[in-house]
């Protein structure tokens, strides 16, 4: 919508010549130099004369390619006659056309290469007239010191040449300059040497596009008389003019000071005003090819609609497209960092099953071991009891070796170390909790709680002790005794804490 807006209000622009609240610029006419812009088209035998007056015309018309294609072609036959001054005269009005369609860069171009032939051939006032319109390229483009020193140029020429209103127009646009870079005082100087000059030579056109900038330049500096009272003076002259533009303009510049300074029923009147000169304006350049233009300017605007349409179209497919891709992406990642993390999980699975497999393995060997070594114990005490018996019944001479032999423990140091051994590679930290109590704890104590901790019954532990199953209850009541005093109630309860 708003590409359309630009197009059509450059368009307006365009077709009701294309003034502004600046001054035109400077366009050296051709010898037939006439207010009227009244030239029938050329003949193709046409000299260059009369494709330049044509050309010109067709500028204060407004049909600024019309009449860049006669200039086009009138440069050419000059070229053809090798007529340096009609080259340079072109090319700059060929500039002031490129500047009217927006194409500074070729207007630059044009106004330049007509200023390089105009001081070689010594062409003051065109030379002057190339400085004043570069100046006002370099201007619209902010390159104001540049601009300055070119316009600064030819007011130096029109000085010398006493070219009063080229003077006027110099003065006009050195305080446009001032005033783009807000040198409100400076700006205000140029302008008041122009109007004293037209008021000397009588063109009210430029003194109102001058009042119309001194208008503003007061509103900047909150002059409220002298704002008024410079718009009404453009006004004025617009209307002496006969401009319906610089009417047009001034109606709108007296709403906006009135509006400025809060006078709101002023501005309305004259923003009212405005508009209807702005209709005027319209109206008056209807014609065939103002329809022609809109039509086909209805019908690029429709080109561009269905252009942005299916541009619109694109973008939402394709952005589909990404979120689709987006989201199989995501999904594709959390699948590998699940599936990763579940065959870590599986591994590490594997791996504890493989150890507890393994330390059961090595759990049920050393029991078994333990088991056979505790059957070879059992064996041998068996053997001892009937030995006893034996010894018992023989002759008296026997009987202290028999008493010897029932005092004697059966399990000897070194029968117990293999034992301990044996013990501690199951149960690896029993013995030294054992030894590490306040109660000091006998090797009898030891060994008897080394058996329970086998879950051995009395008469087990008594067969594995070599002694009588009384002796084993004795030893055991003993410790429970001193169990007792660290706060046990029983050697279980002792045996079920450690």
């Amino acid at each position: 919508m708003f590409k359309f807006r630009k197009v059509y209000w450059i368009f307006l622009v365009l077709i009701i010549g294309c003034q502004s609240k600046e001054q035109e610029p400077t366009l050296l006419k051709s010898n037939a130099d006439s207010e009227q812009y009244n030239f029938p088209v050329p003949k193709k035998d046409a000299d260059v004369d009369d494709l330049n007056n044509y050309a010109t015309s067709e500028w204060g018309k407004g049909n600024y390619k019309e009449a860049l294609n006669y200039f086009s072609i009138a440069y050419q036959k000059a070229k053809d006659a090798n007529d340096e001054i009609q080259i340079a005269n072109i090319l700059n009005n060929t500039g002031l056309v490129h500047w009217r369609l927006g194409d500074n860069f070729s207007a630059m171009e044009s106004y330049v290469e007509s200023n390089r032939i105009a001081q070689d051939l010594g062409l003051k006032r065109l030379a002057g007239l190339t400085f004043t319109n570069i100046s006002l390229i370099q201007k619209e483009e902010s390159d104001f010191e540049n601009a300055i020193e070119n316009n600064t140029k030819a007011i130096k020429i029109f000085q010398e040449l006493n070219s009063r209103r080229d003077l006027a127009i110099a003065y006009n646009n050195q305080g446009q300059i001032f005033k783009n870079q807000h040198k409100n005082d400076s700006a205000l100087v140029n302008y008041i040497k122009a109007i004293r000059i037209y008021k000397q030579i009588d063109y009210p056109d430029g003194m109102a596009a001058t009042y119309y900038n001194l208008a503003e330049i007061y509103t900047r500096q909150q002059e409220k008389d002298k704002a008024i009272f410079s718009a009404k003076e453009s006004l004025e002259s617009g209307i002496e003019s006969q401009s319906k533009v610089r009417i047009s303009e001034a109606f709108r510049k007296l709403g906006e000071t009135y509006e400025f300074f809060n006078e709101a029923d002023s501005a309305l009147k004259y923003h009212k005003k405005s508009a209807e000169f702005e209709k005027e304006i319209l109206v008056a350049n209807q014609s065939e090819k103002l329809i022609e233009q809109q039509a086909k300017l209805g019908n690029e605007v429709k080109i561009l609609r269905i252009q942005n349409l299916e541009k619109e179209k694109l973008i939402v497919q394709n952005r589909l497209w990404f979120i689709l891709i987006s989201i199989f992406i995501v999904l594709l990642i959390l699948s590998l960092i699940v599936y990763r993390r579940i065959a870590l999980i599986k591994m590490k699975e594997r791996e504890l099953a493989m150890r507890l497999e393994s330390s059961q393995r090595i759990l049920q060997v050393k029991q078994d071991e333990l088991r056979s070594y505790i059957l070879d114990l059992s064996q041998k005490n068996k053997l001892i009891n009937e030995l006893q018996n034996r010894i018992s019944a023989k002759s008296d001479k026997n009987e202290l070796q028999v008493a010897q032999l029932l005092n004697q423990k059966i399990l000897t140091d070194e029968d117990w170390e293999k034992f301990k051994e044996k013990f501690n590679s199951i149960y690896p930290e029993f013995i030294p909790k054992l030894k590490i109590l306040k109660t000091s704890l006998t090797e009898a104590e030891i060994r008897l709680l080394v058996l329970l901790r086998l879950k051995l019954s009395g008469k087990e532990m008594a067969s594995n002790l070599g002694i009588s199953p009384q002796s084993v209850r004795v030893t055991k009541m003993r410790l429970k005794k001193k169990l007792q005093v660290d706060r046990y109630e029983s050697v279980e309860e002792f045996l079920a804490e450690l």
